[in-house]
């Protein structure tokens, strides 16, 4: 990335674009690339570089080590160190002339504090254009003091159906759940969580648990985020269930299109799983998150407030509300044509 910034680069249109990446936290950025468990040393080492990515090995295995810091810290230093004020916030001033920066599909995950609004104006009011995913992070922008129109509409994760078959791909899902030991075709229900503070895993066992054994249908732990430890929390969980619930990892985000593809309901807290499975008509419940960007996306895509869960305990309450709705009502929730705001 700060090739970008070096004077012999060449000017170009700069495309920033997807997830909650309008944000400053540089260290939460970076240590997401560390999270994931199976990476393996050739990556380290491209990462971190030879040296400290033989230290980040020893350190994983030592007592009181933190590996995920130590991580971030390192991957900063070797990949981070262009300015701008956000990890993905660049300001077109500091770009070779005549560079444009265009934010394609945005997320804003929190509120800025009053010592970076005046860097998130500057940078965002020179930006060519900005399309942000839902209204309240437009509002966080506006609040930052950003005052130039700001374009609102559905994220592009739902015009996924518009470039797959779902069939097609329905087809392939259930050839890769049955690799785990699933049969492809029987129902299934799509289940993705990731660890969260207050989240028990014994509840959500007991209710998806509960829905296998009054529907027949099948039910696949499905990790999508494992940077988030995804896999992790739905192992355990696969465990705690004595191998009812069956655990279906895979890594290409293909195979996870498929697999969501296939299903015949989402449960998840992944907000792009959540689109995905919207955009092929899958009925869906978005767990019980308290961030603003699940009722962001409900009321973009002109969805009920009641298809996001207040707690696990209500999942098959709210599963029998979605599959009421049907496949075309969810296959229809387009968001409309978008919104243009600004903070005037």
């Amino acid at each position: 990335m700060q090739s970008l910034f070096e004077s012999r680069a060449e000017s170009c249109t700069l495309f920033v674009g997807g997830g909650d990446i309008l944000r400053t936290d540089w260290d939460v950025v970076a240590g997401h690339y560390g999270r994931d468990s199976r990476i393996d040393h050739s990556r380290l080492r491209h990462s971190l570089g030879t040296v400290n990515a033989f230290d980040y090995l020893l350190r994983r295995n030592l007592p009181r080590s933190e590996p995920a810091g130590f991580f971030a810290d390192r991957f900063k230093a070797r990949w981070m160190t262009y300015p701008a004020v956000g990890p993905f916030l660049f300001d077109s001033d500091s770009l070779p002339q005549g560079t444009l920066v265009s934010y394609i599909s945005c997320g804003v995950p929190y509120d800025f504090t009053p010592l970076e609004r005046d860097g998130i104006k500057r940078t965002l009011e020179g930006a060519r254009s900005i399309y942000l995913r839902d209204e309240q992070s437009a509002e966080k922008l506006c609040r930052a003091g950003v005052r130039r129109e700001l374009r609102v509409a559905p994220d592009l994760t739902v015009l996924l159906s518009d470039q797959f078959d779902r069939e097609k791909q329905a087809r392939r899902g259930r050839e890769i759940i049955s690799r785990f030991g699933i049969d492809g075709d029987r129902p299934f229900l799509c289940f993705q969580c990731q660890p969260y503070r207050g989240f028990d895993a014994e509840e959500i066992v007991r209710q998806l648990m509960r829905y296998r054994e009054r529907t027949g249908s099948a039910v696949v732990l499905f990790p999508t985020g494992y940077c988030h430890g995804d896999h992790e929390f739905l192992q355990s969980l696969a465990r705690l269930s004595g191998g009812a619930l069956k655990y279906a990892g895979v890594y290409s985000i293909f195979d996870m299109m498929d697999i969501i593809a296939a299903s015949d309901l989402f449960v998840g807290t992944s907000l792009h799983a959540n689109i995905t499975a919207l955009s092929f008509g899958i009925p869906g419940l978005f767990g019980p998150l308290s961030v603003a960007k699940a009722d962001g996306f409900l009321r973009v895509m002109n969805l009920p407030p009641q298809l996001k869960l207040g707690s696990w305990n209500e999942v098959n309450d709210r599963i029998d509300m979605a599959l009421e709705l049907g496949r075309d009502f969810f296959r229809t929730r387009n968001g409309g044509e978008g919104e243009s705001l600004s903070g005037d």
